[in-house]
């Protein structure tokens, strides 16, 4: 099952999808049995995200193609350092939001929350989805995973979530996805796209006390603005990618 995984990653990339939402879901839905007035968004969202982002993982090391799929370190030392210009989206997050947390518990629920669907998101899609499409070609693999990955988001709103917020969050999510693309092809390395998902999302949920599924409604105004820098970082990540793909093939 190994080498079939290894030679069809686009499968691999659904078999993680699916075998963690199983885990996640089927575990918090035991806890559920036993205790009928839990909230399960609400009060194990950070659990079923624990249970993704190591499911995920564990099956990428089991695979044996860790390397492969992303989980290595970036080609040079500088790369890290073309994720410091999209740092602008977080600031923007937290001047035009503010800082919504003080109770320590909650922090640390949404800084695991944070890094945990960072480390899911990036594993399945930057690692695995983007290895398996680059046999189609570069255009490909640049944009059919970034679509299912903002499509993917729409699903916030059959859980609960602010209707305008999830759409909004399914086309900003297609550029980020995009831009996350274009740098781990750069780099080959998802831990830098990992450590700026991380980052932005951490950001987010300090910013609204909730751990990605929001309930709240935002002005259009404000949305449309993130969406507006987030297409930027696509076309600032795109540039970078294609300008070093020029300079690799003059050498």
């Amino acid at each position: 099952m190994k080498k079939f995984f290894r030679e069809h990653p686009i499968l691999f990339a659904v078999f993680i999808l699916l075998a963690s939402r199983l885990v996640g879901l089927g575990v918090v839905n035991i806890i559920k049995i036993f205790q009928p007035d839990i909230d399960i968004i609400k009060d194990l969202g950070w659990l079923i995200q624990i249970l993704f982002a190591s499911t995920s993982v564990a099956l990428v090391y089991w695979s044996g193609d860790v390397r492969g799929n992303g989980l290595a370190k970036p080609v040079s030392k500088k790369e890290w350092l073309l994720w410091i210009p999209p740092l602008i989206l977080p600031i923007y997050i937290f001047l035009s939001l503010g800082f919504h947390v003080s109770d320590p518990s909650k922090m640390i629920i949404l800084i695991v929350s944070a890094l945990c669907v960072a480390v899911n998101e990036e594993v399945i899609f930057r690692g695995a989805l983007v290895k398996g499409f680059l046999r189609f070609g570069t255009m490909v693999t640049l944009f059919v995973p970034s679509i299912l990955f903002g499509l993917i988001h729409l699903g916030n709103i059959l859980v609960g979530g602010d209707v305008k917020f999830g759409v909004f969050q399914a086309l900003w999510t297609t550029a980020a996805g995009i831009a996350y693309t274009a740098l781990v092809l750069r780099n080959g390395s998802i831990l830098p796209a990992i450590g700026f998902h991380f980052i932005l999302d951490l950001t987010e949920y300090f910013a609204t006390g909730e751990n990605g599924v929001h309930e709240l409604g935002f002005s259009t105004e404000k949305l449309s603005i993130f969406l507006a820098l987030t297409i930027l970082f696509a076309i600032y990540a795109l540039y970078m990618y294609f300008k070093n793909t020029r300079r690799l093939l003059s050498e």
